[in-house]
């Protein structure tokens, strides 16, 4: 049992009037603005009478928890990092209500009890990760559950029934298995906050353990005006075997929008780390517009980032959230010109931004797919992706990125979109930040979350010229007669299903909106299904280990007669009704309204909304002869 004090200084609290479900505790705000707490438990207890200079003390009694012991192993039967998730309805779930109103801001997003913004998706009851022995011990309420144990795309996901008693400890022997083969490239997440940003409270112990419990292998610390080395945390944490680090920076201007860059250094010396100062020197007192200073311009920012005294010699930069950059500048990417930023005089003088000199930089990459939910895989098919083949229709050969921009811990943010650049090592602490940014340079890289996509472009001429993705390879190829068989491998777990391809192909683009055209769609060239136009196969990878199949295909489209440089991107997802959803390794977006007990959280929720499995290739490109 738990002993409460109450004290007020203005006369007894108030009854709370609200409803609350049955089995809640909640931190209340009397009329004096003094919290107290308040059993809502069913039948309610009788809220005591605080008078003005007593100390009243309560005994609340607790019920009694279970608890729960997790050891996790793979196909060799060695210790794993994983997740584990339980899916049920939480017989009491936290308060979680918004704080108090603020003018101008709205409403503060702290609960009282809990953070109204960093919360677990709906269905699940809790989510942990292991150790780097595989190991996770936690309470939990008495009550049926589905215990699912994964380590995201790349592996199969254990699962079981669980009864939760008093208690008692309940142990789970969870055997997860690497399905996917994705030999010669190592994953990375290419946007991720902790602690050392203002707008993160994620430490680098928990962000080093939920990256290699969710099997990225290489994390790229990202803080905004920040150089954070992650490394000593991740090998202190004994996780270097699953796990590397690459120290980047967000760069994050006011007008211009974010970029981040990496690999970079750290100087020691300042508390930023060494981050890049694009503001720019000034007079003291004379850092504003009004006196003809201002922030560096988006090719300026590019020239600190890559030649700056944190800089490497492999430095790149992408361009992050890019909703944020093209249109606020007006920068229309279909044009048949030069790009130019569209700000005449009087926006720049509104905006306080330089007359004259062109806002538009084209960077080393685009982050087209940052998140992990339905919302972010729509912006990046419906709103970004066109952006990115207006420069590939120009023939600047930029690269896309699939990431997460994650700031918080509890929401699963970090379980988003992944991508894979060639690697000349997949040993996680022998991996290259150098050669990682040096794939993204290159366009060595494919995304994707639930699905692992690569492609070849072949030569039909008989002279065995190739186009490929690889570390070894290139990515430009041709062949004498313009024919070429575009030849597409997909691998996902069982859990991720597909069914469509899209080939994009020289493709054509379309403005979200005409009248402002900076965020543009495309039309696939071509289209397959399953199975009509190709076969999705199942394979049981590893036969000893229950659940360790995966989905493949390998599927092979000829074109013929091309007589002009030609581009070929690939789309892989699975399709709302037709394959089910990722819940709950993937878990957001699930359809409540359908999903009132455990039973129906645990049926495959096919056509209940959630988040679709999804893969994307860079380009492979045809020169013509």
């Amino acid at each position: 049992s738990v002993v409460q004090s109450f004290t007020t200084d203005s006369g007894a609290c108030p009854n709370y009037s609200g409803s609350m479900p049955p089995g809640f505790w909640g931190l209340i705000a009397g009329k004096t603005g003094v919290p107290y707490f308040a059993d809502f438990a069913t039948p309610p207890q009788a809220i005591p009478n605080v008078m003005v200079g007593q100390t009243t003390v309560v005994d609340y009694p607790l019920p009694a928890t279970g608890h729960v012991d997790v050891v996790v192993t793979d196909e060799n039967d060695d210790p794993v990092p994983a997740r584990v998730t339980i899916v049920g309805f939480d017989p009491s779930p936290e308060v979680v209500v918004e704080g108090p109103s603020f003018p101008g801001l709205g409403s503060s997003n702290l609960g009282w009890l809990n953070d109204v913004g960093d919360v677990l998706p709906f269905g699940l009851t809790r989510a942990v990760y292991t150790d780097a022995n595989g190991v996770a011990s936690f309470d939990l309420e008495p009550g049926d559950y589905r215990a699912y144990v994964s380590r995201g795309t790349e592996y199969s996901a254990f699962e079981a029934a669980v009864t939760i008693t008093a208690g008692v400890s309940t142990p789970i022997a969870a055997q997860i298995a690497r399905v996917v083969d994705t030999t010669g490239f190592v994953s990375s997440d290419f946007h991720v906050h902790g602690i050392n940003s203002a707008d993160s409270r994620v430490t680098h112990a928990k962000r080093a353990r939920q990256f290699a419990g969710e099997g990225v292998e290489n994390i790229v610390a990202t803080d905004h005006h920040v150089h954070t080395d992650l490394l000593p945390t991740i090998t202190s944490l004994g996780f270097g075997d699953f796990v590397t680090s690459t120290i980047g920076e967000e760069i994050t201007s006011f007008d211009y929008g974010h970029f981040n860059a990496y690999p970079l250094t750290i100087d020691s010396s300042v508390p930023s780390g060494g981050s890049t100062d694009w503001a720019l020197a000034a007079p003291v007192g004379e850092d504003f517009p009004s006196f003809g200073n201002f922030n560096a311009t988006p090719p300026e920012i590019y020239t600190l980032a890559t030649t700056g005294a944190r800089s490497t010699p492999n430095t790149v930069i992408q361009v992050n959230h890019i909703g944020s950059h093209f249109g606020p500048l007006q920068i229309d990417t279909s044009v048949s010109g030069d790009i130019e930023d569209g700000l005449d005089s009087d926006e720049r003088a509104n905006r306080r931004l330089p007359e004259g000199p062109n806002l538009y930089q084209s960077f080393d990459a685009l982050e087209l797919w940052n998140g992990d939910n339905r919302g972010s895989q729509s912006s990046f098919l419906n709103a970004r992706i066109g952006i990115w083949m207006n420069h590939l229709n120009r023939g600047e050969p930029i690269t896309f990125i699939a990431d997460t921009d994650t700031h918080k811990f509890t929401n699963l943010n970090s379980a988003g979109a992944r991508t894979w650049t060639a690697s000349p090592t997949d040993a996680p602490l022998s991996v290259s930040s150098g050669d990682v940014a040096d794939s993204i340079g290159e366009g060595r890289a494919v995304g994707g979350q639930g699905i692992f996509v690569i492609t070849r472009l072949l030569a039909k001429d008989g002279s065995g010229d190739i186009a490929d993705l690889t570390d070894s390879g290139d990515t430009t190829m041709t062949s004498a007669n313009g024919d070429v068989d575009l030849e597409i491998t997909i691998q996902a777990p069982a859990w991720a299903e597909y069914d469509r391809i899209e080939i994009y192909s020289n493709a054509l683009t379309t403005p979200v909106d005409p009248a402002a055209p900076y965020d543009f769609g495309a039309t696939p060239t071509l289209v397959h299904l399953a199975p009509a136009d190709f076969t999705v196969a199942s394979v049981d990878v590893f036969p000893a280990v229950v659940g360790a199949d995966r989905l493949e295909t390998t599927h092979v489209v000829p074109f013929t007669g091309l007589s002009e440089d030609t581009w070929f991107v690939v789309i892989v997802k699975g399709t709302d009704g037709v394959s089910k959803p990722m819940f709950p390794i993937y878990p957001d977006n699930l359809s409540s309204a359908s999903n009132t007990t455990l039973a129906d959280l645990i049926d495959g929720n096919l056509g209940e909304s959630g988040v679709m499995a999804l893969g994307a290739t860079n380009a492979l490109y045809f020169e013509a002869p």
